[in-house]
């Protein structure tokens, strides 16, 4: 199992990622700005060496990141 570095807050938004989440909708839970949490997408998926949120999602639940 590969390991990701990813942050707290990177984690709680790649959680509502996986839940099908909007920016929006993740700005609202978490409490954060839109570019905050449009800046935590972007690393995310940089870090699981994604494209999209999609195949983010499928990696995390695979990797065990996220259930």
């Amino acid at each position: 199992m590969q390991t990701y570095p990813l942050t707290e807050r990177e984690l709680e938004v790649l959680e509502l990622i996986v839940g099908g989440h909007s920016n929006t909708a993740i700005t609202e839970s978490l409490f954060l700005g839109i570019r905050t949490v449009k800046t935590s997408v972007r690393n995310i998926l940089s870090k699981l060496c994604t494209s999209d949120r999609t195949e983010a999602a499928v990696r995390a639940l695979r990797s065990g990141l996220v259930k």
